[in-house]
């Protein structure tokens, strides 16, 4: 039954503004509060710098500054921040057409791609004060594009398309975003100094290096060689552009030197995302023309009809995260096919030897390269990367948080038939983290672009590279280069294509030529003749005279990359430690759930309105709709015939943690503040957010004031509870009265109206439904402050050794089925209890 049903004097008119201490998280209630009005368009941009000052800055004038480079009149107070390199590049990123149809901006604007970005730049972009701008971003991007000339459209039409009269920016946010831009600007130019300082530090060491008299490795090789395409059967589930494949097959283009007198060596070359095979043709043909066996699989769930079918909205999965299982798995049962070849036919015995492989991996097939070479996920990273509250333009990232929703497990996808590796503009420095990195003990060879903003170089290819422990390493840049700069195309491009391509493609992929050849000659046929090629040395050569440098190096320290950039970089180069991972659950509780048909869920009985004992002596509580609404949920997830049993298990305030540890339960909903020093539990996605507030009595003989020491007042709290640290913490000359057991909230008030105590301090939403409940008065109590003193994040309580678990668990509090369940207990309260969030979310 709804709150309102079962407490009418929540409604009570005069109370209700000081009692509600609770704000639902809902999305969906902030979403519909926020609904654009199309009848408007934004005329400025108001930057909320603290209370009631605000910057406003319109966006006539910001199109002035970004067409003709000067600055407005209007726009003086902001002299001294916009100097020429800024100016620069907002006019780059308010001008640069986007030639992307409406059809197509449609589609991934409600793809879940588009919501996640959306979302992420709608925490900046907001349409008032606090309340995130996702939903009138995705008008006015659709707008723009609809409106758009042949040239495509600008951030400024979107800006000109925003479905409201003004644009909100909290200044703090703003302040983040710069942090994070700088992982693009500032803290790039200065990383690169590194590596250019370093190239020229390691050369100086190897001044005797005639690079001159070297043979040009980009130049073809002397063998001919013949194309011929196995197909490959992998045994395992994955997502294709025509839908779940079970046992699916995939071709693999083989190029085979003739001529060969012994086995040569094997590289496999795995592409990226959205890509083709047949993208690397000129990399497969260079090494066969060198007397390499180079093979070229398909990866048919992340390739280029993959790719398109999403963007034509007929896929609603971007990646599949089996993608990051499926790709080194698809290498590894390739090379079984190679075994086979090798022991079926004495032809192929002859010329290929199964015993010195390769992997070569390109942006999404470099993650492949470095699972295979023993990287291995690292949930907790990888969940702390993505859970970030701080935009995230990073779009390998996006790819990567795809992972987390794995069942957490060790793959084992380390081959140790791959003998070494070469990963250009690699994805996966959030997925590996430098524990996975650290774990990589082959010869590596890892390629960047210094302009990448696709993979961004930085997170993704830098600090990776500072993070290796396997030697050797190499890290070869291209300077100006970006995510394709490794491989040829076209020249001359503009718009939106031309920034993401970048220029001199053709010497870049020369480059590269040349130094997959050396590589592949060092490492896979032990000729140290080659290892000249890999130095700082021979980059100086190749360098010279070239409009794009290429700068290899084969060490680089976090020292290094700090001192250049003169201050801790905006993102660190050695995260923070995790605490250690505990071993998995012998069984899973998803595992459990589906062999028992049952969902043990712990609720209380004391904790109204998430569980109580109503006047009937029925038990009632919104955990207990959502537990039910939950087992609908997993049903449905685990395709049964038979509804899942959902048994509820009554927990209290001392026990629940242990219900959940101890593995009695698989969940306890309530008043459960989200915290990070409970062994073997965790939490889910927050559910509520609450507030610590006084109880006294309406007049009181003792007048309470927060604000105050309070020395000498009985302050009520209930026992180990966060409320109760608090009181400690802020108030320690008063006196505390504890009180404990399922009726401790009933006998604190009860204190409160007998005089025993001054004051009760406790979550507010759960004195007022206590209030209620035990049939008193709200005019006889008085419950404040107004302002939150304490902000508690309520969650679920999971078990820590579970984050498939956890996962499944955040999806459903995502879900329709769990905002019916909010919306049945709190829609009455929500106006109110949104201005409660607001005042806890932005502290």
């Amino acid at each position: 039954m709804a709150l309102p049903a079962r407490f009418p004097c929540f409604l009570h008119r005069g109370f209700l503004h000081t009692s509600l201490a609770a704000a639902a998280l809902a999305g969906a209630v902030l979403t519909d509060a926020i609904q654009p009005r199309p009848v408007h368009s934004a005329e400025d941009i108001r930057i909320n710098v603290t209370g009631p000052l605000v910057l406003s800055i319109s966006v006539d004038d910001l199109e002035t500054l970004a067409t003709t480079g000067e600055i407005p009149p209007s726009m003086r107070l902001y002299r001294g921040v916009l100097n020429e390199s800024l100016i620069r590049q907002m006019q780059m990123g308010l001008t640069l057409p986007l030639p992307l149809d409406v059809a197509t901006v449609d589609n991934l604007a409600y793809s879940p791609l588009g919501r996640d970005v959306l979302f992420n730049l709608g925490k900046v972009v907001q349409t008032t004060a606090g309340q995130n701008g996702q939903i009138a971003l995705r008008a006015a991007v659709i707008n723009a594009a609809a409106n758009a000339d042949p040239e495509g459209w600008t951030m400024i039409d979107v800006l000109r398309a925003f479905p409201a009269q003004a644009i909100h920016v909290d200044l703090m946010d703003l302040l983040a975003l710069r942090r994070e831009l700088a992982l693009y600007f500032s803290y790039n130019r200065a990383a690169n100094a590194a590596i250019q300082a370093q190239a020229v530090a390691e050369a100086q060491t190897q001044a005797n290096l005639d690079a001159a008299a070297l043979p040009d490795l980009s130049q073809p090789g002397p063998y001919a060689f013949q194309k011929d395409t196995i197909t490959v059967t992998n045994p395992a589930a994955r997502q294709t552009s025509a839908g779940l494949t079970v046992n699916y097959d995939f071709d693999s283009d083989i190029y085979v030197p003739t001529g060969l007198t012994e086995p040569a060596p094997m590289v496999i070359i795995s592409h990226g995302f959205g890509d083709v095979k047949e993208s690397f043709t000129f990399l497969a043909e260079h090494l066969a023309s060198y007397g390499f066996i180079v093979i070229l699989p398909d990866h048919v769930g992340s390739d280029l009809a993959y790719r398109q079918t999403y963007l034509n909205g007929q896929l609603n999965t971007l990646l599949s995260p089996m993608e990051f299982i499926n790709r080194p798995q698809e290498i590894s049962f390739l090379i079984d096919k190679l075994e086979e070849l090798t022991a079926a036919s004495p032809e192929w015995a002859a010329v290929a030897d199964i015993n010195r492989i390769g992997v070569v991996g390109d942006s999404l097939g470099a993650s492949t390269a470095l699972a295979l070479a023993g990287a291995e996920i690292n949930y907790n990273r990888l969940i702390a990367n993505c859970d970030q509250e701080n935009v995230i333009f990073n779009f390998a990232l996006y790819l990567e948080c795809r992972a987390r929703f794995l069942p957490p497990q060790n793959y084992e996808l380390q081959d140790p038939r791959v003998k070494a590796i070469v990963a250009a503009h690699a994805v996966g420095g959030g997925l590996y983290g430098p524990e996975g990195f650290g774990q990589i003990d082959v010869p590596i060879l890892m390629v960047a672009g210094e302009n990448d903003i696709i993979s961004t170089v930085i997170t993704e290819q830098i600090h990776p590279f500072v993070w290796l422990q396997t030697q050797p390493k190499y890290l070869a840049t291209f300077e100006r280069g970006t995510h394709f700069t490794s491989k040829p195309g076209r020249e001359g491009a503009g718009g939106l294509f031309g920034l993401l391509a970048g220029q001199h493609r053709d010497i870049g992929a020369q480059y590269y030529k040349g130094l997959n050849v050396a590589f592949w000659n060092a490492y896979l046929r032990g000729q140290s003749e080659f290892l000249p090629y890999l130095t700082a040395r021979y980059g100086e050569f190749l360098s010279t005279d070239q409009p794009m440098a290429v700068n290899i190096i084969s060490a680089l320290s976090a020292n290094q990359l700090e001192a250049a950039y003169g201050a801790a970089p905006p993102t660190p180069v050695i995260p923070a430690a995790l605490a250690p991972t505990p071993p998995p659950r012998d069984e899973s509780v998803l595992a459990e759930i589906e062999r028992t048909g049952v969902l043990k869920v712990g609720l209380r009985k004391d904790a109204a309105p998430f569980g109580f004992i109503d006047q009937t002596g029925a038990w009632d509580g919104s955990c207990g709709d959502l537990a039910l609404s939950l087992g609908d949920y997993l049903t449905e997830q685990l395709n049964r015939d038979v509804p899942i049993q959902v048994v509820e298990l009554t927990s209290t305030l001392d026990n629940r943690y242990d219900l959940v540890k101890d593995g009695f339960v698989h969940l306890e909903c309530g008043p459960n503040t989200l915290r990070t020093d409970l062994p073997g539990v965790v939490f889910s996605s927050p559910i509520f957010v609450s507030s610590a507030r006084f109880l006294t009595l309406a007049n009181p003989a003792n007048p309470v004031n927060p604000n105050l020491p309070l020395a000498g007042l009985r302050l009520g709290v209930l026992g180990n509870t966060t409320t109760e640290t608090f009181v400690q913490t802020t108030y320690p000359q008063a006196e505390r009265v504890m009180f404990s057991g399922p009726e401790g909230r009933q006998n604190a008030i009860q204190a409160v109206q007998s005089g025993t105590i001054d004051a009760f301090v406790g979550d507010g939403i759960l004195t007022y439904a206590t209030l209620i409940l035990d049939g008193k008065s709200p005019e006889d109590f008085s419950l404040f402050p107004d302002q939150p003193l304490t902000c508690e994040f309520y969650g679920l309580a999971l078990p820590e050794n579970d984050p498939q678990w956890r996962t499944l668990v955040n999806q459903y509090l995502a879900s329709d089925g769990e905002k019916a369940v909010s919306t049945e207990w709190f829609s009455a309260l929500y106006p109110a209890m949104l201005d409660q969030a607001e005042a806890c979310l932005n502290r």
